[in-house]
C-alpha cells in the first residue's frame, strides 16, 4: 500500500542479510545480522518479558493423545 517506501524497505533486509535480498541456506531465511537484527531481539525480549510471555512452555504430554477410532474404510464427509 505504500510503494514509496518499497527501496527503503528493500535496504533494510539487505542490511539485516549482509547485502543479499533472499538467502536459501537453511536456517538463514528468518534471521538477521548486525546491529538492526540485534536491536530487533532485544526489543522483543523486553516486550516478551512486559507481556508475560517470556516463559518456557511445559513439555508436550504425548500420552494425552489417542487415534480417532476408524469406523470403517469409507470416510465421511460429514
Amino acid at each position: 500500500h505504500f510503494p514509496d517506501r518499497a527501496a527503503r524497505i528493500m535496504g533494510r533486509v539487505r542490511d539485516l542479510h549482509g547485502g543479499q535480498d533472499y538467502d536459501p541456506e537453511w536456517g538463514k531465511r528468518l534471521t538477521g545480522e548486525g546491529p538492526f537484527a540485534q536491536l530487533i531481539t532485544q526489543r522483543f525480549a523486553i516486550a516478551t518479558k512486559r507481556l508475560g510471555l517470556a516463559y518456557e512452555l511445559p513439555p508436550l504430554r504425548k500420552d494425552l493423545f489417542k487415534c480417532p477410532a476408524r469406523k470403517s474404510d469409507q470416510l465421511s464427509l460429514f
